[in-house]
């Protein structure tokens, strides 16, 4: 019976525990489904009704990885002055995807800052509504310390907008050298397009020309990355990871920064080219193509009305003229036609011709620039006093060839080597040139006036910088170049037959300044040192470039003055061109006060 009694009371207990269970999954089940329904109201509030202000908080708090840009290398010259330096200043970047209304927020912005041209912001809004929405863009305007200041206390109303420090490349002697300094300026889409992205990260500016053109991949450095986590609003909370960016490496010139200032001055503003080397290595030691300009104007991005100033400007000063100015080289390829002819036995130096004032060819007579003629004349004479009807003779026994073939090696015709990009190559006639470029033969008159430098003969500054270089080296082949220290190609010489006739045409060349009847005798008198020049004169209207327009022709027809030469004549240490447009200044008293000058002032230290 107890036994029943106990089967039972365990059935009574196993009912209870069911239902106390049942009611215990009841609860969890109630709870589950109420925890669920009360996610799914806030997922559902998150999802609909809150969305956009929750997602603005969660994409704007983000980790993201920020470029630093790399510090761009300065550029010395040869006695370590300072030619190119980085300014930090402030500037305002632009991370377009959190800017909601970029028209509203520029209006906004230039209510604070009053002083920013409406020009430049409206162009700037322009390129801010095209460009990449991950590429930070930077205004193109150093603010002051107030501006900066004013900006700093407003900066909440301008999400996307942030004050940040940069370094802005800065050229502290202004317009010198600029013509081979160059500068940078924002990189415009084409050269975008061509660059290599990663490594322009963070960067906005690049080499335009000269050597900030031509050494911008030695210059640039590489860019650093910062892992940084910013709020809603672009604001930096806090910095996680970096990897330091790799500098750009400084650079030194060759050029003596004392020498093309003194140059500068001394031409004032005058429309010229001045090449100054050193022959023994091919360092340029000044360039000067004047008027130059300000390159700081165009670190920014230059204003239209600066811009319009400089293009309008009758003297040209965007022209290089060093580099792209193709002159008539006149009587400066005097020398080098005598050096032809002696050494390929066409003449004897000793041998003299009879000059009445012309040379009478076929019906046409050519004039000596001297109209009552120079007399007898052997070469040491024709090269001292320049006589035009020597050469006129000389040029029919030679033919056009030969006088190619014997000065191409000195550098007319093709590129010096210059670490500069756009180099102009004036023009070196030959018969093979004339039917490749006007389909005609080659005509003997041509050749009479080919052999004083004038008709087809065209010749930058340059060029006849090498070419006096090479004279003063007694053949040595050197090129010309802006890095000092540059690797020194294996150097060709131009083979001799007699040395002798080399020293002859030299001598000719110390007879131009220290002769009885020198051309330029005048201006070497009290000279310390002995020196060995050409003058030469270009006539302006053969000059068939677009740059000259005709009013300019005609407000100044006088003739271009040249100059080549090369000091102290045994051992050179300086070689010269030098060309003054329309000018009464003359080209040799300029060229022997800058030797002067270089050789008694500067050379010690050099």
């Amino acid at each position: 019976m107890r036994h029943h009694h106990h089967l039972y009371q365990t059935e009574n207990e196993i009912s209870q525990q069911k239902r106390l269970f049942r009611a215990r999954i009841y609860f969890a089940l109630a709870f589950a489904i109420l925890f669920f329904l009360v996610l799914l109201g806030r997922m559902t509030y998150l999802q609909w009704i809150g969305y956009n202000h929750y997602h603005s908080m969660a994409e704007g708090n983000r980790i993201s990885v920020e470029p630093i840009p790399a510090v761009r290398g300065r550029i010395y010259d040869r006695n370590h002055i300072l030619l190119a330096d980085n300014q930090p200043v402030f500037v305002l970047k632009f991370s377009k995807d959190k800017i909601e209304d970029i028209t509203e927020t520029i209006n906004r912005l230039h209510e604070i800052l009053p002083d920013l041209p409406e020009q430049k912001l409206n162009k700037f809004e322009e390129r801010l509504k095209v460009s990449s929405k991950y590429r930070p863009i930077y205004l193109p305007y150093t603010l002051s310390e107030n501006e900066a200041a004013r900006f700093a206390g407003n900066s909440y109303q301008f999400p996307g907008i942030t004050l940040v420090a940069k370094l802005k490349r800065t050229y502290p002697f202004g317009s010198a050298a600029v013509h081979a300094l160059g500068y940078v300026g924002k990189i415009n889409q084409q050269e975008y397009d061509g660059l290599n992205e990663s490594r322009y990260a963070g960067t906005d500016v690049i080499g335009k020309l000269g050597v900030e053109k031509f050494y911008e991949p030695v210059l640039h450095g590489f860019p650093g990355l910062q892992q940084v986590e910013t709020n809603a609003r672009g604001r930096v909370i806090r910095k996680l990871e970096t990897i330091p960016a790799k500098p750009g490496k400084d650079i030194q010139l060759t050029i003596d920064i004392r020498l093309q200032e003194y140059i500068e001055k001394y031409l004032d503003g005058k429309k010229a080219a001045v090449v100054v080397t050193d022959p023994k290595t091919g360092d340029i030691l000044a360039y000067i193509s004047s008027p130059g300009y300000d390159p700081n104007l165009f670190v920014d991005g230059i204003s239209q009305t600066n811009y319009k100033k400089l293009l309008s400007n009758h003297n040209r000063p965007l022209i290089n003229r060093v580099l792209n100015g193709q002159y008539p080289p006149g009587s400066t390829i005097k020398p080098f036609v005598a050096l032809a002819a002696i050494e390929n036995n066409i003449i004897s130096p000793q041998k003299q011709i009879y000059d009445p004032g012309f040379f009478e060819f076929k019906d046409h007579r050519y004039r000596d620039w001297k109209r009552q003629g120079h007399g007898l004349v052997d070469m040491n004479d024709a090269i001292a006093q320049s006589c035009d009807t020597y050469f006129y003779e000389l040029s029919l026994d030679m033919g056009i060839d030969l006088i190619h073939d014997s000065l191409y090696p000195f550098g007319f015709g093709h590129h010096t080597g210059i670490d500069l990009f756009n180099e102009s190559v004036g023009i070196l006639p030959s018969k093979a040139w004339k039917k490749n470029t006007k389909g005609e033969s080659w005509y003997k008159g041509e050749t009479i006036i080919a052999a004083i430098g004038q008709g087809y003969f065209l010749a930058t500054p340059l060029q006849l910088a090498k070419a006096a270089s090479i004279m003063a080296n007694r053949g040595e082949v050197v090129e010309p170049h802006l890095l000092k220290g540059m690797d020194e190609p294996e150097k060709e010489q131009i083979p001799i037959q007699k040395i002798r006739n080399w020293e002859e045409v030299i001598q000719a060349m110390v007879d131009v300044m220290h002769g009885s009847r020198g051309t330029a005798r005048q201006y070497a008198r009290d000279l310390p040192f002995k020196m060995a020049g050409k003058t030469g004169t270009a006539q302006v209207f053969s000059l068939n470039e677009a740059e000259y327009d005709e009013e300019n022709i005609k407000k100044s027809l006088r003739d271009h003055s040249l100059f080549i030469g090369f000091a102290p004549v045994e051992k050179p240490k300086i070689a010269i061109s030098v060309i003054i447009e329309n000018s009464t200044l003359k080209a040799a008293p300029v060229a022997v006060d800058i030797i002067k000058y270089y050789l008694t002032e500067l050379h010690d230290e050099n």
